[in-house]
C-alpha cells in the first residue's frame, strides 16, 4: 500500500506568512471600523453633557441677577471669582465666575467656560440705560444687551442684544482655530453657534432677555 506524502503546511513558510498579514489587516480594518464609531459616540456623549452643563450655568446666572440684582461679571485671574472694581466689572469679557456662582467649573473636556457679559447689566448702577430705576438693580425693563450671535464670523444674526453669553470651546479648545472659532474668543460682543463641523465645535449659550427679566418681575425684583 503506497502512501502519499503528507506535506505539513507550514512546510510553505511563504503561504503562511501572507495569511497572517491578510488576517492582520481583516483584524486591523475591523478594529478601526469600531474605533470611529466609538469616538464619535464618547464626543456626542460629552457634547450632550456640556449641554446640561450650560442650562445648569444659566440658571445660575438667573439666580445671582436675582440674589444681587445684576448679573456676575466675567472671572478674569482664573481663580472662579467674578472680578469687580468701584461698583464694575474689570473686564466685561473673561471666564465663567463658577465659585462665585456655586457651579462646577469645566465643560466635559475638563476645560473652562468663557464668558462675556454686558456691562450695564453688571454695574453697580440702578438701571442703567433707562429712564426709570429700581433701587438695587444694575438693569431695567427697557435695558438691552449688546451681544449678538451669528451662524458664522459675517453671516446671519440669530440673536441680538443678549445679556450674557456662555460659551464651551469643545474637544478642540479653539486650537488651530477657524473664523468662526476665533470670533468666541477675541473679546468683542459678537459670538457664532452653528452646526459642528470639521472647523468648528464650540457651543454656544446665552442669556436669554426675555427669561431674565420675567425672572426679574416673577421674584419681586423688577415691577
Amino acid at each position: 500500500m503506497n502512501c502519499l506524502p503528507i506535506h505539513p503546511r507550514t512546510a510553505n513558510g511563504g503561504f503562511s506568512l501572507i495569511e497572517m498579514a491578510v488576517a492582520l489587516v481583516i483584524v486591523g480594518l475591523l478594529l478601526g471600523g469600531l474605533m470611529m464609531p466609538l469616538s464619535l459616540q464618547m464626543d456626542n456623549a460629552r457634547r450632550k453633557d456640556t449641554e446640561r452643563t450650560q442650562s445648569a450655568l444659566l440658571e445660575a446666572v438667573y439666580g445671582h441677577a436675582i440674589s444681587n440684582g445684576r448679573l456676575p461679571c466675567p472671572d478674569i485671574n482664573n481663580d472662579g471669582m467674578e472680578d469687580r472694581v468701584g461698583g464694575n466689572c474689570v473686564s466685561a469679557f473673561g471666564g465663567l465666575p463658577w465659585a462665585s456662582l456655586g457651579t462646577g467649573q469645566n465643560d466635559a473636556w475638563g476645560r473652562g467656560f468663557v464668558y462675556r457679559v454686558t456691562p450695564t447689566f453688571a454695574d453697580s448702577t440702578d438701571g442703567t440705560g433707562c429712564t426709570t430705576a429700581t433701587p438695587g438693580v444694575s438693569f431695567s425693563l427697557c435695558s438691552t444687551g449688546d451681544i449678538e450671535v451669528r451662524n458664522s464670523a459675517v453671516g446671519q444674526v440669530l440673536a441680538s442684544n443678549l445679556a450674557a453669553i456662555v460659551v464651551s470651546q469643545g474637544a478642540n479648545a479653539g486650537a488651530a482655530a477657524a473664523a468662526d472659532e476665533i470670533e468666541n474668543t477675541d473679546n468683542d460682543a459678537i459670538f457664532v453657534s452653528r452646526t459642528q463641523a470639521a472647523d468648528f465645535d464650540d457651543l454656544v449659550a446665552w442669556v436669554v432677555p426675555g427669561i431674565l427679566l420675567n425672572r426679574m418681575v416673577v421674584t419681586g425684583r423688577l415691577p
